[in-house]
């Protein structure tokens, strides 16, 4: 059995890595809701990283690699192992390259927000459809997320990571589209940690990226996506259904359904809201009546977006 208060004590004298005993997990996510962790862990490089979770993995201590927290649901439990936030790789830098294009670089916990913002700045455009949305450019890159009918393998060129192959070793690649699929990238599932991407754009006029991107921003609002604490979309779309999820919780009259403080959110079928107080355990009532409801009513295997931590 493994002892976290040892394993802690062996990085006290690395200044590269913070770590917080008991460390409350709801503040850390979009949902605000989740236990505690054992020990969060922030590490302020890749190398330092890289020591945490080969030193994590010999112990046989679990562990989480935890971005932006806007996609993930920590159970009420909490985690008894190591989360590691990536919030502290943070650099955005941007290089010219020929046939007018540029490459941005940005390390894996810097938000998408704030790459959004860069590109902007600097007059590059190609990264709009990304504005507003929550998250950091590792939890981006590693969901391959899609806004608006663009995806980050659309715009990804070198991902740069950290290879768990008995230990742990930087690679970079640039991935070819058929490694990358709606909500999936070559990092999904595969103990990969993502450490950098770079994104090609192109020069474009300052004030029609920053009007191309507010519009972004403002129709997320007026989908709802800021009006309460949630995770985005709970479920997958997928085309085969012939229709979006949220359409379909829409026919199945779930809309406004409640279990303790989580709610299916009355202006969108595919979201969950932290109304007040929900617990984990109540959302994921609410996950599992969906699933419940579209597989009895339309033979719907509804596949959650979301990320359940136990």
């Amino acid at each position: 059995m493994y002892n976290i208060a040892e394993f802690a004590q062996s990085f006290k004298q690395n200044k590269k890595i913070a770590l917080y005993f008991d460390e409350p997990l709801a503040s850390r996510t979009s949902f605000k809701i989740g236990g505690r962790a054992a020990l969060l862990a922030e590490p302020q490089d890749s190398d330092s990283l890289a020591e945490l979770l080969k030193s994590a993995q010999a112990a046989g201590i679990p562990y989480f690699i935890l971005g932006g927290g806007t996609n993930v649901l920590f159970s009420d439990a909490g985690f008894d192992g190591i989360v590691v936030s990536t919030k502290k790789l943070s650099d955005i830098a941007s290089q010219a390259q020929d046939g007018g294009k540029t490459i941005i670089r940005a390390a894996a916990g810097e938000s998408v927000a704030a790459l959004v913002s860069f590109a902007e700045r600097e007059g590059l455009t190609g990264l709009e459809e990304f504005a507003g949305l929550p998250g950091t450019v590792g939890g981006a890159v590693y969901m391959n997320a899609r806004c608006f009918e663009k995806e980050i393998s659309n715009v990804a060129a070198k991902i740069t990571w950290l290879e768990n192959a008995g230990t742990f070793i930087v690679k970079s690649a640039v991935f070819s589209p058929s490694d990358w699929d709606y909500k999936k990238s070559p990092f999904t599932g595969t103990g990969r940690v993502v450490l950098s991407a770079e994104f090609i754009v192109q020069k474009g006029d300052k004030a029609s990226i920053a009007q191309k991107a507010a519009a972004f921003i403002q129709e997320r609002k007026d989908k709802g996506h800021y009006k309460a604490p949630c995770a985005g979309s709970v479920f997958k779309n997928n085309r085969a259904f012939g229709r979006p999820t949220g359409k379909i919780i829409d026919e199945l009259g779930l809309k406004g359904e409640r279990r303790g403080g989580a709610q299916i959110a009355p202006f969108h079928g595919n979201i969950i809201i932290n109304a007040g107080g929900a617990s984990s355990a109540d959302v994921r009532a609410l996950v599992d009546l969906c699933k419940a409801r579209a597989k009895e009513k339309f033979g719907i295997e509804l596949e959650e977006e979301i990320v359940l931590v136990d």
